[in-house]
């Protein structure tokens, strides 16, 4: 994670989503992100659910300084949740809920993002969201979205999101796969360099109309195993961080170009994490 952290804040990445898992002591991990100086969204579950969801929520709070904001992410992509866990997405709803208001019980300042898949525009894919802004648990809206399964530009459902809940809105899942097939059909001739381009570019077109939007989360930042193999020692090729913390050689002089950029801009500038 030290090293990790480094390499993002080198690059102007100073916010960050991370994860929480319920396997591992949250306390260390919390320690490391403040060391390090970065503002992080912790995920409590993400496709490992707890097996006492309620009980990991207090331990992090618990855990936490109470002293800074608490930012979490209760349970990532709740509407896919019937393909990760076999759980119906009305309970990964619930168990999101549960460990919200379970956290705050147990910090005095705790921000919460919701975020699933919002690749269009149509009504169904905002269900699960819907329900969490009614239960008053969310405080971002965030919208997960990839080259290969967008419907819609991005600026519009970033736009719909705003319209529909008048929350800030994070694009908190996007990247570039070199490898991805069908990212390469539908956008012929794009890198990660063009795709980030893109990306704000969208965003921007959102900020004209009224929407107000956080950041731009750039996900995963260090190249992983694939999603359905974890433990293969092939890695998709979608971060800034290689396996041995080199660095891709596109992603990385494109962040630093962006972060000079907004750093001598004005300060209501889009922030950039990973």
């Amino acid at each position: 994670m030290a090293e990790h952290y480094a390499i993002a804040w080198n690059h102007g990445l100073l916010r960050a989503r991370d994860g929480l898992p319920w396997r591992h002591d949250p306390a260390p991990r919390l320690r490391q992100a403040e060391v390090s100086g970065l503002d992080v969204t912790w995920d409590l579950a993400h496709f490992d659910r707890p097996p006492d969801p309620v009980t990991h929520a207090v331990t992090v709070a618990r855990a936490a300084d109470p002293m800074r904001p608490l930012r979490l992410c209760p349970v990532n992509e709740p509407s896919i949740y019937p393909m990760l866990a076999g759980t119906p997405w009305e309970e990964a709803v619930d168990m999101a809920i549960a460990m919200a208001r379970a956290a705050r019980d147990h910090h005095g300042d705790v921000r919460l993002l919701a975020c699933d898949p919002i690749h269009g525009i149509g009504e169904r894919q905002f269900a699960a969201v819907d329900r969490l802004v009614t239960a008053g648990v969310v405080d971002t809206v965030g919208i997960n979205s990839y080259p290969h399964t967008a419907r819609a530009p991005l600026g519009r459902a970033i736009l719909k999101g705003w319209r529909r809940y008048k929350l800030p809105i994070l694009v908190a899942e996007t990247s570039w796969h070199d490898g991805h097939r069908e990212q390469r059909r539908r956008f012929p001739g794009f890198d990660k360099r063009r795709w980030l381009d893109h990306v704000m570019a969208e965003v921007e077109w959102a900020l004209e109309r009224g929407a107000r939007v956080e950041g731009v989360c750039w996900y995963p930042i260090v190249d992983c195993p694939p999603w359905p193999h974890p433990g293969s020692r092939h890695r998709w090729r979608h971060g800034l961080i290689r396996g041995d913390l080199g660095l891709d050689p596109i992603l990385s002089p494109a962040l630093r170009q962006l972060a000079d950029r907004q750093h001598t801009a004005s300060s209501g500038q889009l922030s950039l994490g990973f």
